[in-house]
């Protein structure tokens, strides 16, 4: 019959290889126990032989990157199909097809193939069906960057002889979505730094009013809000999360800026009511940067991350309260990262990372992510209706964590992979060129 049949950790990834199939595939096992799934392969029975017939060899390969070297670094192509080079065998044609979150044409949409040993650059725009016919030099390996993102998959183009075909289809967000996201977003973000800016106002007149420091006055908040769980419903996700989830020898890390005291307070009740059977329970919290002004941020070493060992609730209440006081609030976008990366050094030993974090704001150092691979249970504070920042779903896809709302608890993450979804509430987030998108309308 030609089948074979394997039993697969669930959600792992694979190369699949075959005899006499000069490909490689790479499949991903069921993310479900006992669940199962078929690969089929249609191939020549000769492929393996075809394909040394067709290589080339050292010197023919040394003919053909002397030939390539004089391309211009960039070649632009006028309309939606490049002419055939002269010497086309030295090339490999891609017709590239684009198609939206929905599978329907993307187009006008400019891409650009660049090959990573020779840095040579092919830029083109796709027509109003979304199609583009480039011709990629042969013996490289390509990166496929748009406008707003860089790296979005690679593909390699081997020394092969004789003509070589391939076609390509890439599904996108696309240039014209990601500018009018990136409009909303800044808008939401001048409204909730508005918002913030009145209610730390307002906080600081009801201190003076109250005859307390500002610290203190966020003590007496955390107190009061912890005292009477019916008046902090809002934070509650912050308990129900930790109560679900039997995560053992904690670190966690929360956000204390903005409109967080709700969470915080909530917390702080939590560690009354827990404390006690907690082992090695440790705490880092950040206020992006102290009093320091946007101006003086930079990423990586905005400050304001404090660390706190498991001493009782007095001192984590005062501790939270300092925190919170040196914080200016500032803009909306916060410095996640860097108190992930600071925050590890600063602890001793433990098991679970887990982030409590604002999901209103973005994390402005996400950068950084790239050099930061700890699992983190990531707690969405402000998150209705499944709308989740992406920042965060990509911190968890990245470092094979977890996303917890006060609904769900979303644990496959870590064995997603590209073009697989998830559902979060009502919104649905698929992974594409390596990052989470949200492919429903909010």
């Amino acid at each position: 019959k030609g089948e074979a049949n394997f039993k697969l950790p669930c959600g792992a990834n694979f190369d699949l290889a075959v005899s006499n199939y000069a490909k490689k595939k790479e499949v991903q096992a069921p993310p479900d126990n006992g669940a199962g799934g078929m690969r089929t392969l249609t191939y020549e029975p000769d492929m393996i032989d075809k394909a040394y017939a067709m290589a080339m060899s050292l010197a023919e390969q040394a003919a053909l990157d002397l030939a390539i070297k004089s391309l211009p670094d960039t070649t632009f192509v006028k309309g939606s199909a490049m002419p055939v080079p002269a010497t086309k065998d030295n090339f490999m044609s891609l017709t590239i097809n684009m198609k939206d979150v929905d599978g329907n044409p993307l187009p006008d949409e400019v891409v650009k193939f660049t090959g990573k040993k020779r840095g040579k650059a092919i830029k083109g725009t796709a027509d109003k069906n979304g199609k583009l016919v480039l011709y990629l030099p042969k013996g490289d390996r390509y990166t496929l960057d748009f406008i707003f993102t860089k790296n979005y998959l690679v593909s390699d183009v081997p020394y092969s002889k004789g003509t070589v075909t391939s076609e390509l289809t890439v599904g996108y967000l696309g240039t014209k979505e990601i500018l009018k996201r990136k409009k909303e977003e800044a808008e939401r973000i001048v409204a909730e730094e508005k918002r913030l800016k009145e209610e730390k106002i307002a906080f600081e007149k009801e201190c003076a009013a109250r005859k307390l420091s500002i610290e203190e006055g966020y003590k007496r908040a955390a107190e009061e809000l912890a005292s009477d769980s019916r008046r902090n419903e809002e934070g509650k996700v912050v308990s129900k999360v930790i109560d679900r989830n039997k995560w053992s020898e904690k670190l966690i890390v929360c956000d204390l800026t903005g409109s967080m005291m709700p969470y915080a307070s909530e917390l702080a009740l939590w560690y009354k009511l827990n404390y006690a059977k907690e082992t090695n329970l440790q705490f880092v919290f950040f206020n992006d940067g102290d009093n320091k002004s946007n101006s003086e941020k930079k990423i990586g070493e905005s400050g304001g991350i404090y660390y706190g060992k498991s001493e009782g609730l007095d001192k984590l209440t005062q501790l939270m309260a300092k925190v919170s006081a040196a914080g200016d609030g500032g803009d909306c976008p916060e410095n996640n990262m860097e108190a992930l990366i600071k925050g590890i050094k600063m602890a001793t030993p433990y098991k679970e990372l887990v982030m409590i974090v604002d999901n209103n704001a973005p994390v402005k150092d996400i950068s950084l992510l790239k050099s930061f691979d700890k699992p983190v249970h990531i707690i969405l504070c402000g998150c209705y209706n499944g709308l989740v920042l992406e920042d965060y779903l990509n911190i968890a896809l990245k470092t094979k964590g977890t996303i917890h709302t006060i609904e769900e608890d979303i644990v496959k993450i870590a064995a997603m992979s590209e073009g697989q979804e998830v559902k979060i509430g009502t919104q649905t987030y698929r992974i594409m060129g390596g990052q989470f998108v949200r492919v429903s309308k909010a």
